[in-house]
Formats: C-alpha cells, sequence, structure tokens
C-alpha cells in the first residue's frame, strides 16, 4: 500500500495547477528530475502527527527513554520537508522550539517561507539545499531531526549526506524520526512502479500526466481479458488505490529513479553508522507486540532476543509496507522508578473524535481488536471531563497497581486518534490563530491543536 494520505486542497494552497513545470535548462532540454527525483510538478500535502515534537517525545518516554526536554527552548530539523506543511503546524503550536527545513527543490521552499510569513511565524525557517549541501554547512545542533517520505526515493549519496547530517548535528539523547518503505509489504509494488517509471521516461508532458498515462496502461493490463494480475490478485486492489489518488502524489511516490524498499534490518545497520540507536517505532501501535503480532506467533517472537531478526519476523508477520522507525543517539534508559515519575507528569486529552464512554473495537492491520468495557469506559469517561495526568488516571480502579494496562489502553486511544498528550510547558502558541485562519482561508482540511502541538483532519466546508 502507499502511504496514506490527507485529503486537502493541494493545489489551491499552493498556488499552482497540477501542469505547471520548473524548468531547468541543460543544453536546451527542459528537466523533470534533480537527483533521479521529480521536481516539476508540486507535492501534495500530507500532514504526520508521529513526527510532531510532542509526539516523539512521549514515545520516547513510552518507550523507557529519556526524551530531550521540551519543556525550554529546543531546535528541531526536518530533512526533505516540500512545502513545509509539518513544520508549520509544528512552528505554531510549539513556542519553544525552533524549526528548520530543508528541500532541495526551489519552489516548494519560496512557498514555505511565503506561508511562514503570511502567518507570522518567526520560529520556523526554511532552507533550499540538497542534503549533501546541508551536511557541509555549519548549524546549530538538533535536539530533533526528521525524514518522511524521502529516504526510499533517494540515491545511496543523498542518504549518506542525511547520515552525515545526523552525525554533526543530533544532540546526544536527540531523536531521529525516518519514515520509508519497506520489505515484505512494500515488495508487490515493485512491478506497477517499474511500469510507472518507464512510461514516464518515454511520455511527454510533466510528471503528473506521466503518472496518468502510467496508470490508464495499468489498468489497461488488468481488465479486458489481458490478465496481467492473474497471478497476482493483490495488485488490483493496488491499483485501486492508485486510481483514488491525486496524480502529483502518484509522480512523486512512484517516478523517482531510485526508488527502493527496503528491510528494516538494513536500515537499521545503516543508520547505526551515525551511532544511532533503533529504539521503537513513532506508531505507538507497533511498540505493542501483544497486540500488533498475531497470537499464534507471539510464542515464537518470544524466544528470539536478536534485534535484526525480531524487527523482520515482525515486518513479516503484520506485512509491513512501511515503517514510522525512531532512532536516539546514546540513548540513557530510564529505571522502573524513574520511567513511571517520567510517565506520571504526562497530561492527556481527549480529541473532538473521542467515541462515547463503552467498550470499543480498534481496526487494526491485524484485524479488529476489542477494547474491553471495564478498562475503556472508565478511562474514556474521565478523559472527556477534561485532561488528565498519567498520575491521576492510574489512581483510578481499573488501573490500580497496573500501570502497564493504562499504559497500553493509552496507546490504542493515541493510535486510533482519539486521544494526544498535551504539551509540557506552559507557554502560549500566540500564532496558533493566525495559522488556523491561514488553513481556512486556503481550504486545507487541518485544525491546529496548540495545547498539543500538533493538528488534526478536519472537513472542509462544502
Amino acid at each position: 500500500m502507499i502511504r496514506p494520505s490527507l485529503s486537502v486542497i493541494a493545489r489551491r494552497w499552493l498556488g499552482f495547477g497540477v501542469g505547471c513545470r520548473y524548468v531547468f535548462l541543460e543544453s536546451g532540454v527542459s528537466m523533470s528530475r534533480r537527483e533521479g527525483y521529480v521536481i516539476d510538478v508540486p507535492y501534495p500535502l500530507h500532514f504526520h502527527k508521529e513526527m510532531q515534537p510532542v509526539w516523539m517525545n512521549y514515545i520516547a518516554t513510552s518507550l523507557g527513554c529519556a526524551a530531550p526536554d521540551i519543556r525550554s527552548p529546543y531546535r528541531y530539523c526536518e530533512l526533505g520537508c516540500g512545502a513545509g506543511i509539518n513544520l508549520l503546524v509544528a512552528a505554531a503550536g510549539n513556542p519553544l522550539g525552533e524549526f528548520v527545513g530543508v528541500d532541495f527543490n526551489a519552489g516548494h521552499v519560496a512557498l514555505a517561507q511565503q506561508a511562514a510569513r503570511s502567518i507570522g511565524l518567526d520560529n520556523v525557517q526554511f532552507i533550499e539545499a540538497s542534503f549533501a549541501d546541508f551536511a557541509r554547512q555549519e548549524h546549530e545542533p538538533f535536539d530533533f531531526i526528521a525524514c518522511h517520505g524521502t529516504w526510499s526515493w533517494l540515491p545511496p549519496q543523498a542518504q549518506a549526506s542525511i547520515l552525515q547530517s545526523l552525525h554533526r548535528y543530533l544532540k546526544p539523547g536527540g531523536l531521529f524520526y525516518l519514515h520509508y518503505m519497506c520489505h515484505p509489504g512494500a515488495t508487490r509494488l515493485t512491478a506497477i512502479q517499474k511500469i510507472l517509471h518507464e512510461v514516464s521516461l518515454t511520455m511527454p508532458g510533466d510528471s503528473a500526466e506521466a503518472a496518468r498515462h502510467g496508470v490508464e496502461l495499468l489498468r489497461r493490463l488488468a481488465d479486458n481479458g489481458a490478465g496481467a494480475f492473474e497471478d497476482n490478485p493483490g495488485l488490483r486492489d493496488e491499483l485501486a488505490a492508485l486510481e483514488n489518488e491525486h496524480l502529483t502524489y502518484l509522480a512523486h511516490e512512484f517516478l523517482t529513479d531510485y526508488w527502493r524498499p527496503q528491510h528494516s534490518a538494513d536500515v537499521h545497520r545503516i543508520v547505526a553508522q551515525a551511532e544511532l540507536t533503533f529504539i521503537g517505532s513513532a506508531d505507538c501501535f507497533e511498540n505493542m507486540d501483544s497486540l500488533s503480532i498475531p497470537g499464534a506467533i507471539q510464542p515464537i517472537l518470544s524466544g528470539i532476543s536478536q534485534a535484526a531478526l525480531r524487527e523482520t519476523i515482525k515486518d513479516t508477520a503484520r506485512n509491513q509496507h512501511q515503517r514510522f522507525d525512531m532512532f536516539q543517539r546514546q540513548p540513557k534508559a530510564l529505571g522502573a522508578e524513574q520511567h513511571l515519575l517520567e510517565l506520571d507528569a504526562v497530561r492527556f486529552m481527549a480529541m473532538a473524535s473521542m467515541p462515547p464512554a463503552g467498550p470499543l473495537s480498534f481496526s487494526t492491520p491485524i484485524g479488529a481488536i476489542p477494547g474491553p468495557e471495564a478498562i475503556f469506559e472508565p478511562l474514556i469517561r474521565a478523559l472527556l471531563a477534561g485532561p488528565r495526568s498519567f498520575a491521576e488516571l492510574r489512581q483510578m480502579g481499573a488501573f490500580a497497581g497496573e500501570p502497564g494496562v493504562l499504559l497500553q489502553a493509552l496507546q490504542m486511544l493515541m493510535w486510533a486518534g482519539y486521544a494526544h498528550p498535551l504539551r509540557p510547558d506552559g507557554s502560549v502558541a500566540q500564532q496558533a490563530g493566525a495559522f488556523a485562519e491561514w488553513l481556512r482561508s486556503r481550504a486545507v482540511a487541518l485544525s491546529p491543536l496548540a495545547e498539543c502541538g500538533t493538528a488534526v483532519m478536519c472537513k472542509r466546508e462544502a
């Protein structure tokens, strides 16, 4: 499956249509790629809660690692920020953070800079640079570095430049978020990607038009008795999903010259060269092996201690197609007492999507998982009454003496989008209102949630 998209009117915000091209003249030839990556059409807006600093900080704490202190000023960098929507959310909702976005697409950077000026954000900057150029520059170190939707689409030398920036600029104890495509789930997309990519090298028009021609060819191969997917019927579902996606998204997703899913074990070894350690997933559901792994596989997994093999087995069990990995430089494990103290200090709030108190059923990648009423009824009721700290919640009868049960229940509510940790600092996000108005004026389907330092998807007005 391809990455989940945020339903937004990308072209209206970006200010130009799908057919607009950046033209780079070299011997009189217009270029649609740079370092093998599509640059002639804009990347649609995608927001990811998992790469926001409050979320990352909490996930590290939940995993028993000492996280950066975001109650005081900190620095955050996104490598491959595109048009900057994730950094705009972060900067508008986290006034103590200083945010830096890096992208080699001049059009994306210009749009992000214009947006920051329009909103009045002075704690974010966008830098037009390749990863190699950025790695060679001098920068203050960062507490957080994030890279989403970039690693699996880049040539090896660009990946090496990411590692150089991590080695040079991530502080001890700092967190690195890396999203990438992985095997085995992404493996079956290789045939589809190859056809789309080869079509793009031969068709006139921009990359979005090339993506359209490629999808049409795939549909012809699937229909009319052609039978190209008879031995792999899952590809029909993949094709149907592609046909519902924005063409500019498909162009960026599939037309790169360096489209390479990887095994997580290999990625972890590569990132370890920058002296970083894998600590878990930014997708909190994936950190709960007792829920995210089919029951019959859990006894097998429990007998395996080697980390790379464990992650490979988990990827296979889930048919994982993308990873949201978190790494840390010189991670410091919290003792049991300190871990509980750190968790106790976290406050949670119910989101607008929180269901009524009672039993729940979570629709997960491995099937429906019931949420017992005895656990979730009192928890939901408490959160609907107002924000509560972990310390307060674990005094409830359902969780007395069982902080692990509470932690797991909160993780499920967070994963489902029903709850979120609050920002731990008391500063005022003064630009949150201006940002909300800016989003509304451009029909972007996001609503800032400044108290949590994030945003949530919302319905657009007709």
